[in-house]
């Protein structure tokens, strides 16, 4: 079984990086993440919490996991310890500095080959004019072995999708943050 992730917005603070601190350390950085690798010219930017227009939560309420422009997740450092090693063989961590701590984006660079992509049902999504991939694919979970989390073609490697390894893990460590949408 695979799950698109998202944040969940509603229950949880949003992340945010700050723009200048940003634009300061690296100047010519783009969001398109894309499953680029990005660890080589990474400076830890600073980042906060705060909420968002769609929470409806009356105190803070700060995720465990979360995501960031669509793709990333990004881990506490508490989410980042007991991750760390399922999540390795798929991508990078990229540290953020959240208050006096350090969170880690992952930048998922795994990619699922085509050919692991069952397209028959395939329905083209286009959002406010913009194609923005398909949906109802399905992916050939036995090909995922050693990768728990991946991107896809189908959407633009826009998306990171999990596995049920993930989604166990996340679970079973009582994680807060996310919402796993199953792909079927």
């Amino acid at each position: 079984m695979s799950y698109l992730v998202d944040s969940d917005f509603e229950k949880y603070y949003s992340l945010t990086l700050d723009v200048s601190d940003l634009a300061e350390k690296m100047p010519s950085y783009s969001q398109r993440f894309r499953a680029k690798p990005r660890l080589d010219k990474w400076v830890a930017p600073k980042a906060y919490f705060y909420a968002s227009d769609n929470y409806t939560g009356k105190e803070e309420s700060i995720p465990d996991i979360t995501t960031w422009a669509l793709g990333n997740i990004v881990l506490s450092p508490r989410a980042f310890s007991s991750l760390k090693d399922i999540l390795n063989s798929s991508g990078e961590f990229l540290p953020l500095l959240i208050g006096d701590e350090t969170y880690y984006m992952f930048n998922t660079l795994y990619v699922i080959p085509e050919e692991y992509v069952d397209s028959t049902n395939a329905v083209e999504v286009v959002n406010s004019g913009v194609h923005m991939g398909q949906d109802s694919v399905k992916f050939i979970d036995s090909e995922l072995e050693g990768h728990c989390i991946f991107k896809s073609y189908t959407n633009k490697l826009t998306f990171s999708f999990v596995t049920e390894e993930f989604k166990t893990a996340y679970e079973a460590n009582s994680f807060t943050g996310l919402k796993f949408q199953e792909v079927s």
